[in-house]
């Protein structure tokens, strides 16, 4: 399959999610994984989850269908790549890969996820990806956005070092990493109900002086509606007000609030004359009680330091706090 085509197809799948009914039973249907390929085109595999019940109804060049079953649950699985694809393996290590079910009996729905990938020539160590995921009807599930897309992009410079997919940029040399994760909840009439957005750049740059290594990491994450997993009733500080370090203040938010987190840290080598640092952070909280017009009701927290430790300023690293359970692990700066 062509890659236009490849394009299409993704295209295809944010039609077929506009004209589905969302707002079915939630439910946990199969997994997409144990799926691969031996190199000829050949599809092989079975959900980890249905312990072995897959039964092959068609299969052909770059194409398998098949029965799933779990528990008392019956599936329809259709799997599709590159015809003459020769690299063996996952299939979503391959250019391009389609993953759907559709359960029996069940009424409208569909659990769909397709990839996309594409390395550069040999030896620039360049590396593109795609996905996009549905989760309609029978297969919503708590907490998991209806729809998920995904890109990312790696940058190695020519180093000839292979790129991998959650690899950050390195210290030592100039290359650049973009990831961007978008998840949307949709109820019955099609309206957004909830939204969740991960953006990460790596930017690293090698110092040609030889003493130090200059670096920059931007991190953005924002959740909204059912997609905000938790109210923030404690607080998160980001400093005294006015503490001349930025404008400071405590965030709070409902739990279906439109929150943004953003994060910045930078470390620029400046040979013989040691090296600049540089921090911000920043909470912006929209309430979902107001009108997403009236900006007198959106408030923006941040901080802002010139020597930059190797966490952000308020960030948990364990379940319990708010930052942590809505917005995940969080972001640091490689050691210098």
């Amino acid at each position: 399959m062509k890659i236009r085509n490849t394009i299409k197809s993704l295209a295809l799948v944010g039609t077929v999610a506009a004209l589905l009914p969302v707002g079915g039973a939630m439910a946990t249907g199969p997994g997409f994984d144990n799926m691969v390929t031996d190199g000829a085109g050949v599809i092989s595999g079975c959900p980890a989850d249905a312990s072995g019940n897959c039964v092959i109804l068609m299969s052909g060049d770059g194409f398998l269908q098949q029965e799933v079953t779990i528990g008392t649950e019956t599936f329809i699985q259709t799997v599709i790549i590159d015809s003459g694809a020769t690299a063996a393996g996952a299939i979503t290590d391959l250019g391009f890969s389609d993953n759907t079910f559709i359960q029996m009996g069940a009424g409208n729905g569909i659990m769909g996820n397709q990839t996309l990938s594409e390395a550069g020539a040999a030896g620039t160590g360049n590396l593109f990806e795609a996905s996009t995921q549905l989760l309609i009807g029978w297969a919503e599930t708590a907490g998991t956005a209806n729809l998920t897309i995904s890109q990312a992009f790696w940058d190695n410079n020519n180093t000839g070092t292979v790129a991998s997919p959650g690899e950050t940029a390195s210290l030592d040399t100039d290359d650049f990493v973009n990831t961007f994760t978008l998840g949307v909840n949709l109820d019955v009439n099609g309206n957004t109900t909830g939204k969740s957005m991960s953006m990460l750049q790596d930017v690293g740059m090698s110092d040609p002086s030889g003493t130090g290594n200059d670096f920059q990491r931007f991190i953005i994450e924002q959740r909204s509606g059912d997609l905000l997993t938790s109210a923030n009733v404690a607080g998160t500080i980001l400093g005294q007000v006015s503490s001349g370090d930025g404008t400071g203040g405590t965030a709070t938010w409902e739990a279906t609030d439109d929150v943004m987190a953003v994060w910045l840290g930078q470390r620029v080598a400046l040979g013989e004359l040691g090296a600049s640092r540089f921090g911000f952070q920043s909470i912006t909280v929209d309430p979902a009680a107001t009108p997403a017009v009236d900006p007198s009701t959106v408030k923006t927290y941040s901080r802002t330091a010139l020597d930059l430790s190797a966490a952000p300023f308020s960030w948990g690293t364990s379940a319990g706090d708010a930052m942590f359970d809505n917005f995940g692990t969080a972001p640091v700066m490689p050691p210098p």
